[in-house]
């Protein structure tokens, strides 16, 4: 079970969020509502349990970049590992095509507005069933497993690339 606190949410976070039963949702200056969910996976890495982070764009409606998501999407991120010490994994949706691009917007978040070095972050590129999939996970720091955690992801990710180490 996660622990949030919206209350430390709403400090840092530019939009307004409401809690839901299908998790965090906000919504932009020009209408767009954004939803932030935890799965818990099934996959555990280095002893911990690992939470796949979902982030959905509710309407499926093009937006140009707005700074104030990517702070709003660390505000949660920033709240899970407040009381957590699990690890995140995320996975680019590759329904469109354009999981190149999400991929680098979902790193350059993370590069403008989280407190540097804080996490560590190990990012892959698998490729199944010709589909490329761009995949990362998320640890913070003070996590006492993070060396294991980061080796058990980097022998996976080289055997979904292949690349055997």
């Amino acid at each position: 079970m996660i622990d949030f606190s919206l209350k430390h949410i709403l400090e840092n976070s530019p939009y307004d969020i409401t809690l839901t039963d299908v998790g965090f949702v906000f919504q932009t200056d020009l209408g767009i509502h954004y939803r932030v969910s935890f799965d818990k996976e099934s996959m555990v890495l280095g002893g911990c349990d690992t939470y796949q982070l979902i982030l959905q764009n509710v309407e499926h409606v093009r937006q140009s970049y707005d700074p104030k998501v990517g702070k709003t999407v660390l505000a949660i991120v920033d709240e899970f590992f407040r009381s957590n010490l699990e690890v995140l994994l995320y996975i680019c949706d590759t329904s469109d095509g354009k999981e190149d691009v999400r991929n680098r917007l979902f790193l350059r978040w993370f590069d403008r507005n989280a407190t540097p070095g804080r996490f560590t972050i190990r990012a892959a590129n698998a490729k199944v069933e010709d589909e490329n999939f761009h995949v990362a996970i998320i640890v913070e720091n003070r996590n006492p497993k993070l060396n294991d955690i980061t080796a058990e992801f980097e022998k996976v990710s080289a055997m979904l690339t292949n690349n055997p180490k």
